[in-house]
């Protein structure tokens, strides 16, 4: 009886809470909290710093250094404590200062799309040496991809091809790619090579319709944390 293979099958790091980090920054310490919502626009509310499990004492006018990163910016500004809540949703509500008084500093020329979509490589030209994988992030610059083992030695380029959902209709892309990083996921359930890639002979077509996929997926996951920021 012949033995089936097993398909190669990967998915990206499950993240438990997916509501925007905010960093807070106060007499050298710092607390990563979560977004809880914009409350109006001069308010915000974010979750209760704790340390070690035991939430941070914080009284009303207390002044902390805010911060956001959402792929490609990062804004940071100071922020007084309005309101602290207490009881079984802990958190604070903090002032947004106008624009004026934000600062923004440029991270990424690019934003990238956290996505999870099947591709192949092709790193020549035999029947063989072509590797099933899945996209992870995704630019107009470039993207990770994971596939089950290590390419062979002296490969630095290869074709890559994914299909794609563009404003309802399906497209396939092929764009050729410079292998700019290789490591490992060694979580036991999900063993790949990663990949990281930047785009090098992109067709303009191309190029357009991972644009607009990129842009469609950020704004489903409303990536920015403060539209008025911008």
């Amino acid at each position: 009886m012949t033995e089936q293979k097993k398909v190669f099958s990967w998915k990206r790091p499950v993240i438990a809470d997916r509501r925007a980090a905010i960093r807070l920054t106060a007499s050298g310490r710092k607390w990563d909290v979560r977004l809880v919502g914009q409350i109006s626009r001069t308010r915000f509310l974010v979750t209760h710093p704790s340390d070690d499990g035991m939430l941070v004492f914080v009284k009303e006018g207390e002044t902390f250094g805010v911060s956001n990163f959402d792929g490609a910016f990062l804004s940071t500004f100071d922020s007084t404590v309005t309101r602290v809540i207490l009881g079984e949703s802990p958190g604070l509500e903090f002032s947004l200062p106008p624009p004026e008084q934000r600062r923004r500093e440029t991270v990424r020329k690019v934003r990238r799309a956290g996505v999870m979509i099947p591709c192949a490589v092709r790193y020549g030209t035999g029947d063989n040496a072509v590797r099933a994988g899945f996209a992870a992030d995704l630019s107009v610059r470039g993207m990770q991809v994971a596939i089950e083992n290590p390419l062979p030695a002296g490969i630095t380029e290869l074709d890559v091809s994914v299909r794609l959902m563009v404003l309802g209709s399906a497209m396939t892309v092929q764009v050729k790619a410079v292998i700019r990083s290789t490591i490992r996921d060694n979580r036991p359930d999900f063993p790949a090579v990663l990949l990281g890639l930047e785009f090098l002979d992109f067709a303009p077509g191309d190029q357009l319709a991972v644009s607009q996929y990129v842009g469609e997926k950020l704004l489903a996951e409303q990536d920015d944390v403060f539209g008025m920021v911008r």
